[in-house]
């Protein structure tokens, strides 16, 4: 089924998961129902928890769009083109406490099923939030890696949640754009 240029996938169908966070970085979208905004990251992973595809956001607290994910009940994770990459970098840099993060990227906020997302997006997963909890320190029975990534304290939110639909642009679509 075509949903604004995309194709409308099931989670098992979607491939390319893996490959798209480290080196392609993604954008995590969220809204409280009154404010919009994304993020990008780097880190997440995917697989099946409670028999559920799932994709797992790690956000920092203190980040505009931790409790923006906080009170809503979904988050779009998606994934542009290269030639993105300066929109991605952008919103990694300002927070959207400064103003419209989209706007400020150059990009377009979209939405689906009440849930944010950019329409420049080659994929984005629509994901429902099963679990969200902070990483604690005495979790962690790696301490160079805690010290690496936490020295300063500031330890990340993860949230857990159901990839529930996949859009994938369609070849014609990018045509066309």
């Amino acid at each position: 089924m075509l949903i604004g240029g995309f194709t409308r996938l099931r989670a098992e169908e979607y491939e390319p998961l893996f490959s798209r966070i480290g080196k392609g970085w993604m954008l995590i979208g969220a809204t409280d129902g009154e404010r919009a905004n994304i993020m990008t990251a780097s880190w997440g992973g995917f697989g099946y928890v409670w028999n559920k595809p799932v994709a797992m956001c790690f956000i920092r607290p203190e980040r505009y769009t931790c409790p923006l994910a906080e009170a809503g009940e979904r988050l779009s994770i998606s994934f542009l083109d290269e030639g993105y990459r300066e929109a991605l970098i952008f919103c990694g840099r300002h927070s959207g406490r400064e103003g419209d993060k989209f706007a400020g990227a150059g990009l377009h906020c979209v939405w689906r099923e009440g849930t944010p997302y950019p329409a420049e997006a080659s994929s984005v997963l629509l994901c429902r939030k099963l679990y969200a909890g902070d990483l604690l320190r005495e979790g962690f029975s790696d301490a160079a890696l805690l010290e690496a990534h936490y020295g300063e304290g500031n330890l990340h939110r993860l949230f857990l949640c159901e990839i529930e639909e996949v859009l994938v642009r369609c070849a014609s679509a990018e045509r066309s754009s």
